[in-house]
């Protein structure tokens, strides 16, 4: 009988967490994107800066144009020959926009396809192919498994690794969608309790810890 109770139990807080997925996981995941966004373009244009290119950042600019005028197949197409063309700055970067507009565009395999190439290339700065795992991860949070998501994001989550703290805000996403309120809490508590975490995360963390229970 105890059996049984443990059973029900067990489904009653999958259930919430399903329901809490539904209710915040598009919600962060939003948020994310954009503060990764921002950084994306911190670190290009540091790259910019360096190199002094006024062409590229001048096709860059109209990129995003397109981009801002919700005409993302063209983004796209604009995008794509400044990432074959531009500096070692622009290519990553316009890489990662180009990735945006195809998800814009709905047309989510082509973004994995880029955001792949941009993680294995060893030529590009390790923040770039560091933003390409994490995008990928949180597209596959939507698109794939909680698995491969996790695989994608494994080297982010240790302790020092770039963008660690939205690595493991994606992590305890994932366990919120499997259903595991207690493995997400212990996730949101380590990052609640790390000084080094941004504040806009530490905000949604607080929320995601009072939705599951925790403090």
């Amino acid at each position: 009988m105890a059996d049984i109770f443990n059973e029900v139990d067990e489904d009653v807080r999958k259930e919430k967490s399903l329901a809490l997925w539904k209710a915040y996981g598009k919600y962060v995941i939003g948020a994310a994107v954009l503060i990764i966004a921002a950084t994306a373009g911190y670190v290009g244009w540091q790259n910019y800066t360096v190199s002094q290119s006024r062409t590229q950042g001048s096709e860059f600019n109209a990129a995003a144009a397109l981009m801002a005028a919700e005409k993302p197949g063209e983004a796209a197409a604009a995008f794509a020959g400044l990432a074959e063309s531009g500096n070692a700055g622009y290519r990553p970067l316009a890489s990662l926009r180009e990735a945006a507009a195809f998800l814009e565009a709905g047309q989510g395999d082509k973004a994995l396809a880029i955001y792949d190439e941009l993680s294995a290339d060893g030529s590009v700065d390790p923040e770039f192919s560091a933003l390409a795992d994490l995008m990928a991860g949180y597209y596959l949070l939507d698109n794939g498994t909680t698995d491969e998501v996790r695989n994608r994001i494994a080297p982010l989550t240790e302790a020092g690794s770039l963008f660690n703290a939205s690595a493991n805000e994606l992590l305890a996403l994932t366990y919120i969608k499997d259903g595991e309120p207690g493995k997400a809490r212990e996730v949101l508590a380590a990052l609640q309790n790390d000084a080094g975490v941004p504040e806009d995360i530490k905000g949604r963390v607080s929320q995601l810890l009072a939705a599951l229970g925790g403090s």
